[in-house]
C-alpha cells in the first residue's frame, strides 16, 4: 500500500519539479522582497522589523496560494487527460490514489516554501534583522502543517469540482477560517437566541488556522513553543488533514468520471 501510495506522490513531486509555476512564485517573491527592501532603505533605519514583517507575510501568502493550486490541480488534471482512467486500472484503490496526490503536493509546496523562507532570510539579514531561530524554525514546521490542511481541503474540493472552481472555493474558505472564525466569539457577543449556539458550533467544528501562524512570536523575539504545546498543534493539523483527506475519499469513491472535464 506504502509503495503504491509513494509512487503516485513521487509522480507529483516530479511533475511539480518540471513545471515553471514554483520557480517563477520563487523569483517572484524574492523580487518583491527586494522591492519592499530598496523602498525601506531609502526611508531610513529603523524599518528593518518591517521589513521582516513583510516578508514573513509575503512567505504566508505564496506558500498559501502554491498549497491551494497544488491540491485543487492533480485529480482534475487526472480526469481531462484521461490519465484517471489508467491509474485506477492498475491495483491502485482510490484512497490510495487520493493519498498519494496529497503526499506528493506537499512534499512540492514544502520544498516551495522552504525556498520562501530562504528568500526570506537572505533579506532580513542582508538588512540586519537577526530573527530567534528556534521560534522561526517552529513558525516554519506549523506553517508546512497548515499547508498540508490548506492541500488536503483543496483536493477534497476539486473531487466534484473543475480546478479553477476548487481553487476560488479553496480560497474563500481558507480566507474566512483564517479571518472569520476566530472572531465569532466576539459575533455571538452581539447576538441571542439560538444563533449563538450556531456560532459556537462553527467556532468548535470548524479549523482554526490562525493557531499555526507564530509570526509574531518571531517579530517580538519570544522563545519557541513549550514541546507539548507545539506537538499539540502538530497533532490538531494532521487530524484535520486526516478528516479533509477522509471527506475527498468519500466523495471520490463512486465518482464516475467523465472525459470533458476541461483543465483550463
Amino acid at each position: 500500500m506504502m509503495r503504491r501510495i509513494w509512487a503516485v506522490a513521487e509522480v507529483v513531486l516530479r511533475g511539480w519539479l518540471r513545471r515553471k509555476e514554483a520557480y517563477v512564485y520563487i523569483v517572484l517573491l524574492a523580487g518583491l522582497q527586494l522591492a519592499v527592501a530598496s523602498l525601506g532603505g531609502a526611508a531610513g533605519g529603523g524599518s528593518s522589523l518591517y521589513l521582516f514583517d513583510a516578508g514573513l507575510l509575503l512567505t504566508w501568502f505564496f506558500g498559501w496560494a502554491v498549497a491551494l493550486h497544488a491540491g485543487a490541480a492533480e485529480l482534475p488534471g487526472e480526469e481531462a487527460h484521461g490519465t484517471v482512467f489508467l491509474l485506477l486500472a492498475k491495483p491502485l484503490s482510490r484512497a490510495e490514489l487520493i493519498v498519494g496526490k496529497w503526499l506528493g503536493a506537499w512534499l512540492a509546496v514544502t520544498l516551495c516554501t522552504l525556498a520562501f523562507y530562504a528568500v526570506t532570510l537572505i533579506v532580513a539579514y542582508s538588512a540586519g534583522v537577526a530573527p530567534p531561530l528556534g521560534a522561526l524554525i517552529q513558525a516554519g514546521v506549523l506553517h508546512l502543517i497548515s499547508l498540508a490542511v490548506l492541500i488536503a481541503l483543496s483536493l477534497a474540493l476539486s473531487t466534484r469540482l473543475n480546478r479553477d472552481a476548487a481553487v476560488a472555493v479553496a480560497i474563500v474558505a481558507a480566507l474566512a477560517l483564517y479571518l472569520i472564525v476566530p472572531r465569532i466569539p466576539q459575533l455571538a457577543c452581539e447576538t441571542h437566541g439560538w444563533r449563538v449556539g450556531a456560532l459556537n458550533v462553527l467556532y468548535y467544528g470548524l479549523p482554526h488556522l490562525e493557531l499555526f501562524d507564530l509570526r509574531r512570536r518571531v517579530l517580538h523575539g519570544f522563545g519557541p513553543l513549550p514541546g507539548g504545546v507545539l506537538a499539540t498543534l502538530a497533532a490538531y493539523g494532521a487530524v484535520w488533514t486526516g478528516a479533509l483527506l477522509m471527506a475527498a475519499w468519500l466523495s471520490y469513491r463512486r465518482r464516475r468520471f467523465q472525459r470533458d472535464r476541461l483543465l483550463e
